[in-house]
């Protein structure tokens, strides 16, 4: 099995947009048919949780005259409602509720697995995402989606097993590049990761996780002027992306120019103060730059060694 190493000698963050469509629990909503018989449809349906709450009580007080339709409707928006609210408990109970309706839906397999990835349920997870798979085995959310979940449980394998479908299903989109990069980046296969960062950046050209993440694998691999390059380019098109801000100081440092480090870390804690790379980053450029102000030697000093963001 594949193995991950973590280094907690200094924090490089790597944010990425790993499976937020599949893992999004406000996604779930049904529509009702034939205005149903209830009248609490009106506020069954509602944006805001609390009404669609209470609309959806109604409805689900008298549920058995209603279509099969309408009752899995009924119970996936009272679900999706608490699940907004972060009452994962009770959204779950109403997601399995649907299900005894259909258990074939979709859209409350889909979410029933997102809440229990929220609670940490990760076996329940993929179990929910088998299902889905096992409907439609091109759905590229629910691969992306139980990727996670084994990734969450250390199961790397199944994970780029997961993500490496989801990259020869997907056409447009750049999630699944985005997920696996990300994951050979963890995993210290820097190379791989490069090259999916650089398919995602060639589908969509501004993304900063993509300039972000590939940065940060030419930075694991000390070639600075790339890493910078690319930190540059993600802070371009996002001048508080903090992340992008710690890296490119950490890059700058590795060129043992203190200055324009201690400039970036400086900028990163204007955006995030106490932030403990930034902070620490910015004392060490201090304390280099007093000492090469009095002639003292400071080629002894290393680049900060890299550390994954693995969640």
């Amino acid at each position: 099995m594949l193995s991950v190493k973590r280094n907690r000698a200094f924090l490089l963050k790597i944010t990425s947009a790993f499976f937020v469509s599949a893992l999004s629990p406000a996604s779930a909503y049904a529509e009702h048919e034939n205005d149903g018989v209830n009248p609490g449809w009106s506020q069954c349906r509602s944006t805001n949780p609390d009404e669609r709450i209470k609309g959806c009580d109604q409805v689900i007080s008298a549920v058995e005259k209603e279509t099969k339709h309408n009752q899995l409707a009924a119970y996936i928006n009272r679900a999706s409602a608490y699940q907004a609210k972060g009452d994962l408990a009770k959204a779950i109970l109403d997601y399995s509720k649907a299900l005894e309706v259909d258990a074939s839906s979709l859209v409350a397999l889909t979410a029933r697995g997102a809440a229990y990835y929220a609670t940490r349920a990760f076996d329940k997870a993929i179990a929910d995402y088998d299902k889905v798979i096992d409907q439609d085995k091109s759905n590229v959310s629910a691969l992306l989606a139980r990727a996670a979940a084994w990734r969450s449980q250390g199961n790397n394998d199944k994970s780029l097993h997961d993500l490496t479908q989801a990259t020869k299903l997907e056409k447009k989109n750049n999630s699944p590049f985005l997920a696996r990069g990300a994951l050979y980046h963890a995993l210290g296969e820097h190379d791989k990761a490069i090259s999916d960062y650089s398919e995602a950046l060639r589908r969509d050209v501004k993304n900063t996780t993509a300039y972000n993440g590939r940065g940060a694998c030419y930075y694991a691999k000390a070639l600075y002027d790339k890493a910078l390059a690319d930190f540059d380019a993600a802070l371009k098109i996002d001048e508080k992306y903090v992340a992008a801000l710690v890296n490119r100081a950490n890059a700058w440092r590795g060129k043992k120019d203190f200055t324009r480090a201690k400039a970036d870390y400086d900028s990163a804690l204007a955006l995030k103060p106490g932030l403990p790379a930034a902070q620490q980053g910015t004392q060490d450029m201090a304390r280099l730059l007093a000492k090469k102000a009095t002639g003292e030697a400071v080629s002894s000093d290393k680049a900060p060694k890299l550390d994954h963001d693995h969640e």
